[in-house]
């Protein structure tokens, strides 16, 4: 089964500017492939009240044409109950449901002048110009003033032709090239003067971003997995990536390591575990993108519960969001893939010729380690934690143990349930029939 996700929010840096400084952004927007419309917002943040604004907004590589402006968020009319006169629906007095406000009908008052305001006024202009270039004015003819705050201005509403599919469009304000006049970039305080204002460009993204489950995983309860491999294939390049892993109806998968591969070789991934599933962030500090292709980018291997039943559990995405420049979602999905949980008869059958204890893997670690050890005959078991002083936090398996390869974990708990400081603790392995050994690892936070 496969399943879709479409971004429709967005990411935008937010940056910190000098008091009194306006900033006026395009929200970064995406579609899939094939849609015909694709609506983009413009915000306002300010701190001093703004009367007006104008701009001039231009589509690169000029592909998209304009179908509505219209207002949207701080500048749209003040919600209102449609019912008439007597507040009561479906009674057919003055007003009742012409979706126009009636003196005397229950408003919200979003800026707290006591009395509704409707939508402000948009003036455009988008034909004739050779290019798709669009000038916009945002006015209002009764003197309100846009309060100080961070919100959308109004929405913008694109025509996507057949022929843009897997691009990103850089949304640009500029000074239209076929106005005469130039009609310039500004917005007002109350009393018509020129605010300091800077201008924020976006993007549009038209197409989809393929992730997927390839080979390898599966393994044993209560061992690691075989690495499982993460495919992207990825029309523009690709700034981040972050999802979430599902395995069935069970949390039986613990994330042990997650590795960058091929081309996302630099990246920097982490997992973790949150709420029973299985995140991965990815992400370069040195501003470095996936490019475009096809294949694995990341390794995975899992710590298999030791209830996971046998047999093939199903693995699914979910918060799948891809980022391009700008930290733009770009529209995704994932497909679902399988994970085998097996007995490992032919491993079972060796019989390891003597003792041993593993180093831990990952080490140095964070939350959680891995440690193996091997017991070629029958006897008592014990391996624990201990801190620097000897001193034992935490006791991990005591007890008879047949012949095999055994693995435990280690939480970074100590016996009480606390989480232990970060920094070096011991293991060590003991056996009734003589045998012991101590290792060192090393717990981050």
């Amino acid at each position: 089964m496969r399943k879709s996700f479409l971004v429709i929010t967005s990411l935008f840096l937010v940056v910190s500017f000098g008091f009194g400084e306006t900033i006026v952004s395009v929200i970064g927007s995406s579609a899939q492939n094939g849609a015909t419309l694709a609506p983009v917002d413009i915000n306002l943040e300010n701190t001093e009240a703004v009367g007006g604004l104008q701009f001039n907004l231009k589509d690169i590589p000029n592909e998209l044409s304009v179908v509505a402006i219209y207002p949207a968020g701080r500048t749209a009319a003040e919600p209102f109950e449609d019912n008439g006169l007597d507040q009561t629906p479906n009674t057919l007095d003055f007003g009742e449901g012409d979706g126009q406000y009636t003196p005397g009908e229950i408003y919200t008052d979003l800026n707290g002048n006591s009395e509704w305001d409707g939508a402000w006024s948009i003036a455009d202009n988008w034909s004739a110009r050779g290019d798709s270039s669009i000038t916009v004015l945002i006015f209002d003819a009764g003197g309100k003033s846009i309060s100080l705050g961070n919100g959308p201005i109004c929405t913008i509403l694109f025509s996507v032709p057949a022929t843009v599919s897997d691009e990103i469009l850089e949304l640009k304000f500029h000074e239209i090239r076929n106005a005469n006049p130039q009609s310039l970039l500004v917005v007002t305080d109350p009393v018509g003067t020129a605010m300091n204002t800077t201008w924020l460009n976006g993007l549009l993204t038209v197409g989809g971003i393929e992730v997927r489950f390839a080979s390898g995983g599966g393994g044993e309860p209560n061992n690691l997995s075989e690495p499982l491999l993460i495919e992207m294939t990825n029309a523009v390049p690709v700034k981040g990536i972050q999802f979430n892993i599902i395995d069935g109806l069970g949390d039986y998968l613990q994330i042990e390591s997650v590795t960058g591969l091929d081309r996302a070789a630099n990246f920097a991934f982490a997992g973790n575990e949150v709420n029973g599933q299985s995140m991965v962030l990815g992400v370069s500090f040195t501003g470095e993108e996936i490019p475009i292709g096809s294949g694995a980018i990341v390794e995975i291997t899992f710590m298999i519960s030791p209830s996971a039943s046998l047999g093939d559990l199903t693995l699914s995405f979910s918060n799948l969001i891809v980022a391009a420049e700008g930290g733009l979602p770009l529209p995704s999905n994932g497909a679902d893939g399988v994970f085998s949980v097996t007995v490992g008869v032919e491993d079972k059958a060796e019989i390891p010729t003597s003792f041993g204890l593993d180093q831990n893997f990952p080490n140095p670690f964070n939350p959680t380690t891995t440690i193996s050890y091997s017991v070629p005959e029958a006897s008592e078991i014990q391996l624990g934690i201990y801190n620097l002083l000897g001193q034992e936090i935490r006791s991990l398996t005591t007890g008879a143990h047949q012949p095999g390869f055994y693995t435990t974990m280690w939480d970074g708990l100590n016996q009480n349930g606390v989480r232990v400081e970060s920094g070096g603790y011991i293991y060590r392995m003991s056996s009734t029939a003589g045998f012991s050994a101590t290792k060192k690892l090393v717990l981050l936070k």
